[in-house]
């Protein structure tokens, strides 16, 4: 029997949760780079009274408010500490949602099987770093996100899905190949129907 990871979180009985760390991660991120009264300031505007345990889902509306108070207010800073944090959580969520037997056996298969496996596996866990939206793989390299609740009603010019693209290159990079880096192609944000996600060599 496979040994379940310290910290597992399981699919909460309510839709709209994710897991603490899309919070957790941020708050750290931006309490070290910006400060404490900084960081107060976007836990108001977020209406997070308290921060999550590490056992405990977040609701998506309470992520979603986090993430986008980081770029309303801290335009110059968003985009690193989006993509640090999501670096983050995906390391937390590998620690916290897969085994080491399930990791080992990734990173010893061929990339073609490890990427579909990972596909899968993320397929599974998908509401703790996608909420309510919708999660497709469409191949073993590329991936849609419907109704992404971390950009819900934003509008950009340029792809805005910094957390997941770093989250999902992070996860390929310490599971399948080292060198390989995630792009956002389409963002529901620029108007597109959905966020489209494609792993690949720089």
């Amino acid at each position: 029997m496979v040994k379940t990871p310290t910290g597992y979180l399981r699919r909460p009985a309510v839709a709209g949760s994710m897991a603490p760390q899309v919070v957790l991660d941020l708050v750290a991120l931006t309490r070290a780079r910006l400060g404490q009264p900084a960081t107060d300031r976007l836990l108001a505007e977020a209406q997070l009274t308290r921060l999550p345990a590490l056992s405990e889902p977040v609701r998506e509306e309470k992520a979603a408010r986090l993430h986008q108070a980081v770029t309303t207010h801290h335009p110059g800073h968003a985009m690193s500490l989006l993509r640090d944090a999501g670096q983050a959580t995906a390391d937390a969520l590998m620690a916290t949602q897969q085994s080491q037997r399930a990791q080992t056996m990734l990173t010893g298969a061929p990339w073609p099987i490890a990427a579909w496996l990972l596909g899968r596996w993320a397929r599974q866990h998908a509401w703790s770093f996608a909420g309510t939206a919708e999660f497709a793989v469409v191949n073993a390299l590329e991936f849609n996100l419907t109704n992404n609740p971390l950009i819900r009603g934003v509008v950009a010019t340029q792809p805005a899905c910094h957390w997941h693209a770093a989250f999902f290159g992070q996860l390929f990079r310490r599971l399948v190949d080292d060198e390989l880096e995630c792009r956002e192609l389409a963002c529901t944000a620029m108007g597109a129907p959905e966020c489209r996600f494609v792993i690949a060599r720089p």
